[in-house]
């Protein structure tokens, strides 16, 4: 691996770590928000559907646009968009402006999530492919732990909630850096040869990214809604409910660091079904423990079944054919970030409908459904695929 390789990994490394100290907060941060902005707590979690829409444009727009953009530009624009949406929200207080700069700050992470995944597959082979995401999702991890804890200190103290949003500040200033000091792959193609390639996907392509849509659905609602459930089902505080978020990325981290070495060891397909299978049933837990504390071994226990579940199941997807092109890559990001854009409304509207258990109970729900769905892309998985 040279020195330009090894910086421009770092920085899709960090891009995760943005998108992470971007919308883990959201449980910590929603009453706050609720208050500042006179609105109820759902409406304002139900606000950052404005970012996980953005980020589903951005993936979009990333299917497309590394045929005719370089990636250098590309990363550079997107995290210049983050770092002044973050400024607008804390310097103007209008809830329209919030909203709005939510979408930029979510397309601006889509397309930086998409550049990673394109760097990293066309950089590495197979199974240290598999190791760099894997590590994309330790950054994304070790930005929930300290986004949560330091949103919840902030907030504790009567801070601007936005200071939430510090860390995923500073990380794109330092994306910045590191592309306009490096030389990244070139991605631009001739765009009809790279549509009729793409016309040939097989359909287990297209059953793990309805998996990873679904897989981002419970994600996403875990650290929605438990604090939340938390504070109002055990009386946690909002310092303590951040600590139990921190407790799932932290078991995330240590998930991540195993399957690091596992994926150099054992096949990837009996892995992810082993780790999907003991995610499933760990869900459970969220909303059948009866105290806090049990809630935050629960969070942690979940934490390690979910590390690096999500890009092992990219890489997976990433292996199905021999060649993956970058439109591949970012049409199975694309799925995640779709999930990660109906997570905030569909859990929302399960919460005004029921309660919070129920956003929980989706969870298993979804998980359960991805489960099925790499069943069957295992089975109908071509002969000829990079894994075969």
């Amino acid at each position: 691996m040279n020195w330009d390789t090894g910086r421009i990994t770092l920085g899709g490394f960090l891009a995760y770590f943005v998108m992470s100290a971007v919308i883990s907060p959201l449980g910590v941060i929603s009453a706050p928000i609720a208050t500042y902005y006179d609105i109820s707590t759902a409406t304002a979690t139900a606000t950052f559907t404005y970012l996980t829409t953005g980020i589903l444009i951005g993936t979009l727009v990333a299917i497309f646009i590394f045929d005719f953009v370089r990636l250098k530009q590309v990363v550079i624009g997107g995290v210049i968009l983050i770092v002044a949406c973050i400024y607008a929200i804390y310097a103007i207080r209008i809830f329209s402006v919030f909203a709005v700069s939510l979408g930029l700050i979510g397309i601006g992470c889509g397309i930086e999530l998409s550049a990673a995944a394109v760097v990293i597959s066309k950089s590495y082979a197979e199974k240290m492919r598999a190791s760099m995401l894997l590590l994309t999702d330790s950054f994304y991890s070790i930005a929930g732990v300290l986004s949560t804890v330091l949103a919840g200190w902030f907030v504790a103290r009567e801070y601007h909630w936005s200071s939430a949003y510090l860390l995923a500040t500073l990380a794109s200033v330092v994306i910045a850096g590191l592309a306009l000091s490096s030389k990244y792959p070139d991605t631009k193609v001739d765009a009809e040869k790279s549509t009729l390639a793409n016309e040939n996907w097989p359909i287990s392509v297209h059953l793990v990214g309805v998996a990873m849509l679904v897989y981002l659905i419970g994600f996403v609602s875990i650290y929605s809604w438990v604090p939340n459930y938390a504070q109002e089902t055990f009386g946690a505080s909002v310092e303590s409910s951040g600590i139990v978020v921190s407790r799932f990325f932290l078991g995330m981290i240590i998930g991540q660091l195993v399957m690091f070495f596992l994926v150099l060891k054992f096949p990837l397909r009996n892995l992810i079904i082993i780790y999907a299978i003991l995610a499933t049933l760990f869900t459970t837990s969220l909303w059948l423990v009866g105290t806090a504390d049990h809630l935050q071994l629960a969070m942690l226990t979940l934490g390690l079944a979910t590390g690096g579940l999500f890009k092992t199941v990219l890489t997976f997807g990433t292996t199905i054919v021999n060649d993956p092109s970058p439109k591949m890559v970012s049409y199975l990001i694309f799925h995640a970030g779709l999930g990660t854009a109906v997570a905030p409304f569909i859990s929302s509207l399960i919460v005004e409908s029921w309660d919070i258990s129920a956003a929980l109970q989706l969870v298993s729900v979804c998980y359960g459904l991805m489960v099925v769905l790499l069943l069957l892309s295992f089975m109908l998985q071509p002969t000829t695929s990079a894994t075969a």
